[in-house]
């Protein structure tokens, strides 16, 4: 099976690649494209999911899915009812949309409220990937990843504390180095285990 994941940015696909090979079983294929921001994947989401609609009429693409990743940036229930309109749009079912028993062929899932809220949501693999950072580092930060209205502030923060990025951000590279520790099943982040949930629902009926 082959799944395609439309992403934000860059640091998405650094994570996925880390994260996917633990959320997905070997006989799937993952191919990755960034669409250079959210507005730019919100964009080409329709033209794009019109031409995979179309290929998955096509002799041995019935087996094809598509995983839409965006950051909810504080707007969560208006950008995915964005990504849930351009898969309406395309013809193509939801995991959203889909009743009990269909088989659909659209994951949209947000990040909450940014990408780096599920690398905040397994502080282990944080302090696995950067031993400089202890436990200390996140006194007065909420256990809850996805409170903050800038979670990759909050990184930073914790990171910055620890005498790492002093002289500014590198998310590309904190996505890569973060998620290649994290624990899918201890992770704290209620819009990572959404994910890591709707991937597991790709070949299996909808709840």
């Amino acid at each position: 099976m082959q799944v395609i994941f439309l992403l934000e940015e860059e640091s998405a696909e650094d994570a996925l690649r880390q994260l996917i090979p633990r959320l997905l079983p070997a006989h799937y294929v993952p191919r990755f494209r960034s669409l250079g921001g959210w507005q730019g994947l919100v964009d080409n989401l329709p033209t794009l999911l019109r031409a995979y609609g179309k290929r998955m009429t096509e002799p041995g693409q019935q087996d094809l899915r598509i995983v839409v990743l965006l950051d909810a940036d504080g707007v969560a229930e208006r950008r995915f009812k964005l990504l849930e309109d351009a898969a309406k749009s395309a013809g193509l079912l939801t995991l959203g949309q889909a009743k009990e028993g269909q088989l659909f062929h659209v994951f949209n899932a947000l990040a909450v409220q940014e990408l780096e809220a599920w690398f905040l949501g397994d502080r282990q693999a944080i302090t696995d990937a950067y031993p400089k950072v202890k436990t200390h580092h996140f006194k007065g930060i909420d256990r809850e990843p996805e409170s903050s209205p800038k979670p990759n502030d909050v990184l930073w923060g914790v990171l910055k504390a620890a005498g790492l990025y002093t002289t500014g951000k590198r998310k590309r590279e904190w996505a890569e180095t973060i998620a290649a520790k994290m624990d899918p099943g201890r992770n704290q982040s209620a819009s990572f285990q959404y994910f890591r949930a709707g991937l597991g629902l790709l070949e299996a009926p909808a709840l």
